[in-house]
């Protein structure tokens, strides 16, 4: 039983409404999208950031989080990847006040969401 296939969308669904987030990890897992070079890779960013009074730690795993769900959403042919995948989009939508935050939390809701609905379409199943 390979989790990716077709008929699996459910546990995916499931691990988005409990997983807080585990889902898109072990997702991105199984899609091969973690790079050995990024800078999530390299211990000494997290060290610091928790050496910094642990509140940088926090915005780099809410940072790294949302990176790994982009690049799940692009290997699952996730519609308007041109704009998810661009950080300055995300940047905007951190600095406009009111609307860019109501933009951030739709757009987050959307790539975690789509992914659950491609791999109910069957684009998992092309990485087994």
């Amino acid at each position: 039983m390979s989790i990716l296939k077709r008929e699996n969308w459910w546990i995916w669904l499931l691990l988005l409404l409990f997983g807080h987030g585990a889902g898109d990890l072990v997702l991105g897992a199984l899609l091969n999208v973690y790079d050995k070079d990024a800078w999530y890779a390299k211990w000494y960013y997290w060290v610091i950031g928790v050496l910094c009074c642990f509140f940088p730690a926090v915005i780099m795993l809410s940072v790294f989080m949302l990176q790994i769900t982009c690049q799940v959403s692009a290997k699952l042919n996730v519609p308007g990847k041109e704009l998810y995948l661009s950080p300055y989009v995300w940047i905007l939508c951190l600095i406009v006040p009111i609307f860019g935050w109501i933009a951030f939390a739709v757009m987050s809701i959307y790539v975690r969401i789509w992914n659950v609905v491609m791999i109910y379409r069957g684009e998992g199943e092309k990485y087994l």
